[in-house]
């Protein structure tokens, strides 16, 4: 029974994924792959939950499987919500906190990854300003964890290999994330068909080392495991399908850490490593937060704000550690944690219903807070569209395209030019603004996250075919798109 032996190995593991992750969100040069932290934590997650599913879920039930991981997971994610709920009060507009709270109910609910598929890209700029975007990751686990205990029971009563079985189920998954069966980047990258095989990898390995006597060579795995690790967070970059054939070195690096099973590594056992491992949850939980709150304040991603950055996010995770994560997650605070789930999704309830609760507002407040977003440089639903906007939306835009205009077209990466160019050339240069979120300008692209952007750029290029304007600049964040 392995799963009741706690394993230095896999904590300091942890340690390796999470750094990987809080380094490559704060944009520290050198770290471009290290968004597959992600995918060494679900290697991690499959074969832990692989021996406790084998081991225990027989002997004392799903429901108690569940309930293990409810206190797990839970407890942590509340109370982060619910402190960025009390500071969106005070802090964001009505639609930004609206926003917010329907993104806290998509991540206590643990669909976030379903809706973020639907809604946005995670590594689009427009994502950078949502404070749960990170929580699409523990919405895959869950996910996992809901469906996993009952397949293995369904494998166990229909007495097939449970091992096979697995295996069947991985290259199946593994296959529709490779051949892009499910479509978009978006779909492949959030949502558990093509992650499942991740996971299910760390549950092979758990299996073979149960039934097989590991070779003391085995042991030299980690260091190779490590390498694989390291090479890709320095190398791979976020462009284009993830997962794809590129995955398979970290998730091929982390089984072969664990497989080797070495508990007296230089690398995953000293202090560090485990303190880091330890509190990984936690810091997970705080640090995109942190990266957010520094983006809505316009703090510069200098060296000495980043290195602040990156201690305040640990501080946080190992304050939540120690005083909500490793209290709350034992069985006789189970009903304070029901309590508190739900008190929590009420509130983000009440805040979507209330529309950002915009009665704290006065009118006369909420009008300057219109103008400014109607004359902020960009301009925001009206110039600039939001993925819920056609192209009729560009009606209100007092931009009128003539054989004298300079046009802007593309995505937020297009918008974001518009504060500079203002600056320098105000009046003396015609613009005509054309921009929409996750939506650049190429004809014909189909995109399901953005159902109008086809119709819009086929719109913007019969304006330019009918005007003839002087000039027109075409920009986006072209390597996420096909």
């Amino acid at each position: 029974m392995i799963y009741k032996k706690f394993r230095l190995d896999i904590n300091g593991l942890r340690a390796f994924a999470l750094i990987s992750v809080v380094l490559y969100h704060f944009g520290v040069p050198y770290v471009s792959g290290g968004f597959i932290g992600v995918d060494v934590f679900f290697v991690i997650s499959g074969f832990l939950m692989t021996g406790i599913v084998l081991e225990r879920v027989d002997h004392k039930g799903v429901l108690d499987f569940y309930i293990a991981r409810f206190l797990r997971i839970v407890p942590a994610l509340v109370f982060a919500i619910l402190l960025l709920m009390i500071f969106g009060l005070f802090t964001l507009s009505t639609n930004e906190y609206e926003a917010l709270s329907k993104n806290a109910i998509s991540s206590l609910l643990f669909y976030s990854n379903n809706y973020y598929a639907i809604h946005s890209s995670y590594f689009d700029s427009s994502s950078e300003f949502n404070f749960l975007l990170h929580t699409w990751s523990l919405s895959v686990e869950w996910q996992f964890y809901i469906l996993y205990p009952l397949l293995v029971i369904i494998v166990k009563k229909l007495r097939f290999p449970v091992g096979l079985s697995l295996s069947v189920i991985l290259a199946m998954s593994l296959a529709i994330t490779l051949m892009r069966v499910t479509g978009t980047k978006e779909d492949i990258f959030y949502l558990i068909p093509t992650r499942a095989w991740e996971m299910l990898a760390g549950g092979l390995v758990y299996i073979a080392s149960v039934r097989y006597k590991m070779p003391e060579w085995i042991k030299h795995c980690e260091v190779y495991g490590i390498v694989l690790i390291v090479v890709a967070v320095v190398i791979l970059h976020s462009n284009g399908y993830w997962p794809s054939y590129s995955a398979l070195a970290p998730v091929l690096g982390a089984s072969m850490v664990i497989l080797a099973n070495k508990q007296n590594s230089l690398f995953t056992s000293n202090r560090i490593a485990q303190w880091v491992g330890k509190i990984s949850y936690s810091v997970y939980l705080w640090h995109w937060p942190v990266i957010v709150a520094m983006k809505h304040y316009d703090i510069e991603f200098s060296a000495i704000n980043i290195f602040f950055g990156v201690i305040v996010s640990f501080a946080l995770g190992d304050i939540s550690y120690r005083t909500i994560e490793n209290t709350l997650r034992k069985r006789v605070k189970l009903q304070f944690n029901i309590v508190l789930f739900s008190s929590t999704l009420a509130l983000c309830l009440f805040v979507m219903f209330t529309k950002g609760v915009s009665f704290r507002f006065s009118d006369t407040l909420k009008q300057v807070v219109e103008y400014r977003m109607d004359n902020s440089p960009w301009r925001p639903d009206i110039c600039f569209l939001n993925p819920d906007q056609d192209y009729s939306a560009f009606s209100k835009c007092q931009d009128k395209m003539t054989e004298k205009s300079f046009v802007v077209w593309g995505d937020s990466h297009a918008a974001h030019l518009m504060p500079g160019l203002k600056s320098v050339f105000g009046n003396s240069l015609n613009i005509t603004q054309r921009t929409a979120s996750l939506c650049p300008p190429i004809i014909g692209l189909q995109k399901d996250d953005r159902p109008y952007c086809k119709d819009i750029n086929d719109m913007v290029a019969k304006e330019i075919s009918d005007n003839k304007p002087t000039t027109v600049l075409m920009s986006a964040l072209w390597p996420v798109y096909p």
